[in-house]
């Protein structure tokens, strides 16, 4: 990952990430007997803070603060989808926590994690190979669309641009 994108655009790499892997979190919430509701408010008021339509930061803290308890209670079953899904609450969580220190960049451990699960796809059978390549593929227009941002608010068009990919990292699709 390159060190030039901005914290809010290392923040809304985050938010791609998640949105981009939102089949893996539907299929883990219908195998769960679990409330992702807190998850859920974290992700629609994070992606609202940083678009600029929501001006309390303390609101968004309120909603993140409920986010990290759930977290504690969150166990994900012990699967591929699990992991996936993990990742998205460690991205969730690196999202949050790249908005509030312009000093972090938890993006190469993010990036760590997708290689490992692609290392776990191989070895089941999977097309790892070919998944990391289209997630090259997709990181690169990620990044080329974020390397301008550089506050908040990030505009609804370049949100959008990042969040719509019609196959996840890990080849499921919407």
């Amino acid at each position: 990952m390159p060190s030039d994108l901005s914290h809010i655009a290392r923040s809304c790499w985050c938010l791609a990430l998640i949105q981009c892997c939102k089949p893996h979190i539907e299929l883990q919430k219908a195998e769960d007997n679990h409330d992702f509701t807190p998850w859920d408010k974290l992700l629609t008021k994070l992606n609202s803070w940083v678009s600029g339509e929501l001006k309390s930061a303390q609101n968004l803290e309120r909603f993140y603060q409920e986010f990290l308890t759930w977290q504690e209670n969150y166990e994900a079953a012990d699967s591929l989808n699990g992991r996936i899904t993990d990742l998205c609450i460690a991205a969730t969580s690196a999202a949050m926590d790249m908005l509030n220190d312009p000093e972090c960049d938890d993006l190469p451990l993010i990036r760590d994690t997708i290689g490992d699960l692609y290392s776990e796809l191989d070895q089941l059978g999977g097309d790892a190979e070919g998944l990391s390549s289209y997630a090259a593929d997709v990181f690169s227009e990620w990044e080329s669309t974020l390397r301008e941002v550089s506050q908040r608010p990030v505009s609804r068009t370049t949100l959008r641009q990042i969040s719509e990919t019609e196959v996840s990292l890990f080849g499921l699709s919407s």
